[in-house]
């Protein structure tokens, strides 16, 4: 199923419809170019990086293995890599294998035990919603999945791993951090959200209650500016840059391109991109980025800025801040002392690879 066959598919009832590619007016292809050799050359040091970091159970990082392994396998598949082909196959293999064993019965995706618990050191929802991510798209971009890592098996832990995250939604329409329907914020229902995305982009059936209520709470989360709140009912707590990045990517991923709060939202994220350099992200720099080179890559239907000057700010700041000897990116805020390099690197490499558009969910 493609993208366009999916939006219409997840079309939710009184937004506004997707504008046609065809309304866009031509980039100026002259002056913006959507891969580089220097972007070339810091994905492929990156990649090396994380595959160093894998250990023989196939978990990479240490601190919190099923997200990061999630988030590393999409990395390697973003640059075209599988279970049984490409340069990275053999990490794409062990990351899948690793993260199967770490589905319960249940279908929770954790680090088994208290350490599934996100408070004593685990992934947690965000690990659950980052690896449910990494076996959809890997479900919808694989087909020759054989053996004990089949297709079938694939696709059972996905339907099982969709069943908790519509269970663990809290009546308000977000997600917390344990797999249960008690509490919410922004950035574990982002993952959650975007997890379903792209099941559903896979051909498993999900509750398009579940994606109604998801989306109508970062609508809720919007403020008349276009920023995202930490949570819903939480004017108190401030708006987040790096949360903005994440809800302008919800808007688009489920084609609200012309919606006037995805709109207040995109010109926001706008505003944080555009800024001078240096400009505080709230500790969550890699994080943010992740996903605003996300909201720029599909709202270029709405103003091609986004793509060509937008995403090309993004592309610069992230080369100049990359580690040249080891690859690496290194998170300087609020979260470097909970996600080690990893993390960071992953985020800065699936961000320079959206124009290869392997990945399902950046394809458009």
């Amino acid at each position: 199923m493609d993208r366009r066959t999916f939006l219409k598919g997840a079309a939710l009832s009184g937004f506004a419809a997707a504008r046609p590619w065809g309304a866009l007016a031509l980039q100026d292809t002259a002056r913006f170019q959507e891969m580089t050799p220097e972007q070339t050359q810091a994905i492929q040091k990156g990649l090396e990086f994380l595959a160093q970091q894998q250990r023989t159970s196939g978990a990479i990082g240490s601190k919190a293995p099923v997200a990061f392994t999630s988030l590393a396998g999409l990395s390697f598949m973003a640059g075209g890599s599988t279970p049984t082909r490409g340069p990275f196959s053999e990490n794409v293999y062990k990351a899948l294998d690793f993260i199967m064993r770490c589905v319960s019965r249940q279908g929770y995706i954790n680090e088994g035990g208290a350490a599934g618990n996100r408070e004593l050191g685990g992934s947690g929802m965000h690990g659950h919603g980052y690896a449910l991510l990494f076996l959809a798209e890997l479900y919808g971009m694989c087909g020759e999945l054989r053996g004990e890592l089949d297709n079938e098996g694939v696709k059972d832990a996905i339907v099982r791993a969709v069943k908790v995250t519509e269970y663990s939604q809290d009546p308000m329409g977000g997600w917390l951090y344990d797999p249960r329907p008690q509490g919410h914020e922004g950035s574990v229902t982002v993952t959650q959200v975007q997890a379903l995305r792209a099941a559903r982009n896979a051909g498993i059936s999900i509750d398009q209650k579940v994606i109604d209520k998801g989306i109508s709470y970062i609508r809720r989360s919007t403020t008349s500016d276009g920023n995202i709140l930490y949570r819903v009912g939480g004017e108190g707590m401030g708006m987040r840059p790096a949360l903005t990045a994440a809800g302008a990517c919800v808007y688009a991923y489920y084609g609200l391109y012309d919606d006037p709060l995805a709109a207040k939202c995109m010109k926001a994220l706008y505003g944080h991109i555009t800024r001078p350099r240096g400009h505080d992200w709230g500790g969550h720099e890699y994080y943010a980025l992740f996903y605003a080179a996300q909201a720029c890559f599909f709202m270029k239907r709405r103003d091609p800025k986004y793509w060509s000057v937008g995403y090309d700010r993004i592309r610069n700041d992230l080369l100049a801040a990359q580690n040249k000897t080891s690859g690496t990116w290194k998170d300087s805020g609020s979260w470097k002392t909970l996600y080690d390099d990893t993390f960071s690197t992953s985020c800065a490499t699936l961000a320079l690879q959206i124009p290869y558009r392997y990945l399902p969910i950046f394809q458009d």
